[in-house]
């Protein structure tokens, strides 16, 4: 065997080595997760505990639907998040559209003031921002998230569409104005179809950061019919008490929205990768 296919093999060899490696280090904490879902309160602290179950119960599960408000936590965080999703898409691709389109003064200030509103931390804002959503009436209600979540949202939907919508030739939008669009039916017929990957991601993303958003949702709801899911979760942990088994499967239904949204999200992507290219 030549050298050349040695090393060729070896090369190949190291780098599905280094796969396994970090697909092990990236699942093994949620198989774990999974495994302590399913593991006996008995078998929950035992000094040498097995990789593969012995026993197997689904009481946790049972208690977390019938015991717990979490189902209703979790409702709570569907529509939070869906609807602070679609808000923040709303604002964000009309305003990503100005900014690389329209020519006006003040826009490259406009561009700099979002990426620094992105960049603010949440435990700077989140007192002044519970003083406004008070004020406004929303103090315990989970729709007043839906006055907060936006003001971090928004500047991150609007800093990764600029790329996309800068990376549209411009001459696909004049064509169609020449043949009597308007800017609107421009951006709805033109731009957002070729966009539509590019936003499929920035939704999805847009979508966790509101799933998993704690502080706020923590400082605004108090009432167990107005906690979120992440809040939920954190509820079955009491001083330096645990309990794990309600942690594990709370967790494990809290990660299937938003798995099934990146399953959804990726197929819309790689199917969508060449659509919008045709003069309408």
């Amino acid at each position: 065997m030549r050298a050349s296919t040695v090393r060729a093999v070896r090369k190949k060899v190291l780098i599905y080595a280094i796969v396994v490696v970090g697909l092990i280090w990236t699942l093994f904490p949620v198989y774990w997760m999974v495994k302590t879902s399913f593991t006996p309160d008995a078998l929950m602290y035992d000094a040498k505990p097995s990789l593969i179950p012995t026993e197997v119960t689904t009481k946790h599960y049972k208690d977390l639907f019938s015991q717990t408000e979490f189902m209703t936590n979790l409702k709570n965080s569907l529509i939070v998040s869906l609807l602070a999703t679609l808000i923040s898409l709303f604002i964000s691709i009309f305003a990503s559209y100005s900014l690389t389109r329209l020519k006006f003064r003040g826009r490259k200030f406009i561009t700099k003031s979002i990426i620094i509103c992105y960049l603010m931390p949440a435990a700077v804002l989140f007192i002044p921002m519970y003083v406004l959503v008070s004020k406004l009436g929303f103090a315990d209600n989970k729709y007043g998230l839906l006055i907060i979540y936006p003001t971090f949202i928004v500047p991150y939907c609007c800093y990764m569409l600029l790329s996309y919508f800068k990376a549209i030739p411009g001459s696909l939008e004049e064509a169609a104005l020449i043949d009597g669009c308007t800017r609107l039916q421009t951006l709805w017929k033109i731009i957002f179809p070729i966009a539509a990957p590019g936003i499929a991601v920035v939704a999805t993303f847009a979508f966790t950061m509101s799933w998993n958003e704690f502080l706020y949702a923590l400082v605004v709801t108090t009432s167990p019919s107005q906690l979120t899911a992440m809040v939920g979760i954190a509820g079955f942990k009491f001083s330096d008490s645990f309990i794990w088994g309600l942690l594990m499967s709370s967790s494990v239904i809290a990660s299937i929205p938003a798995l099934i949204l990146y399953l959804g999200a990726q197929t819309f992507v790689i199917g969508g990768l060449a659509d919008g290219g045709a003069k309408y």
